[in-house]
């Protein structure tokens, strides 16, 4: 198997050298980061003149593409213990940047379907609930430790349908391919955040959704990915993290490492 995963990165490290993916920078993000860092890499395209490449995908499998050569010259993480692993081994360049904190909620595309309280689940039992595969989804991740935290694991578990990411969870509960999802708010459109469609969930540890970004050691141009680093942490920028359901500051064990 590892083998096979080998030959797979080989083919697409030759796929992203050629002329066709010629970029400045190539950024991997976790999902809930897409309408943040769009916004973002569009702003500095325009300021600096150069071209960025922006890849999705859950935390865990960037970073397993990140161990085996992916060419990204930045990473941004929804959950830092990935990065942390990471610096650990010796992929990145500097430190590990806090940018904030992710919102996890119970979301629906149909208003009036949700519950009043996430406790009330347990008597929904015909709804299907999407949610991001918690072995390499840290929203997936943060929503089970809800769910096991108020005694639901096991009450749901054959309501749960998993999704690769977060994203896709969302895209599940919009396409009616599940009743509600566990999602990051700023996967949602700005106009699907209403209070009938959306129940906040509260984290017993806050760190679990701690975003974070750094630069990789393999970074073809290192000034231009230090850079636009330096550029995401403007604080002119700090109204556009909230609207996309980020929350920067400076909580308990919030640090730049």
């Amino acid at each position: 198997m590892e083998s096979a995963v080998v030959k797979l990165w080989s083919l697409l490290l030759l796929l992203f050298s050629s002329s066709a993916w010629a970029t400045d920078l190539t950024i991997a993000a976790a999902s809930s980061y897409r309408s943040l860092l769009t916004e973002l890499a569009d702003e500095f395209e325009q300021r600096e003149n150069v071209s960025v490449r922006l890849v999705f995908g859950s935390s865990g499998k960037l970073t397993t593409q990140i161990q085996h050569g992916a060419p990204y010259d930045l990473y941004f993480s929804a959950d830092v213990s990935y990065l942390q692993h990471l610096q650990t081994s010796g992929y990145l360049s500097g430190k590990i940047i806090t940018d904030g904190y992710g919102q996890l909620v119970l979301w629906s595309a149909k208003a009036g379907l949700l519950p009043e309280s996430i406790e009330q689940l347990s008597e929904m039992k015909s709804v299907t609930l999407a949610i991001a595969q918690p072995r390499h989804a840290p929203f997936g991740k943060a929503a089970m430790r809800v769910l096991e935290n108020h005694q639901l694991a096991d009450a749901v578990e054959g309501q749960l349908v998993y999704a690769e990411n977060v994203a896709q969870a969302a895209q599940m509960a919009l396409s009616g391919a599940a009743d509600m999802a566990f999602v990051a708010v700023s996967v949602l459109p700005s106009d699907a955040r209403d209070d009938n469609q959306l129940l906040v969930l509260p984290l017993s540890d806050e760190r679990l959704l701690k975003q974070s970004h750094a630069v990789l050691k393999r970074a073809d141009d290192l000034n231009l990915a230090i850079q636009f680093s330096q550029f995401t942490q403007r604080e002119e920028f700090n109204p556009l993290k909230c609207k996309h359901g980020l929350i920067p500051g400076n909580r308990a064990g919030a640090r730049n490492e």
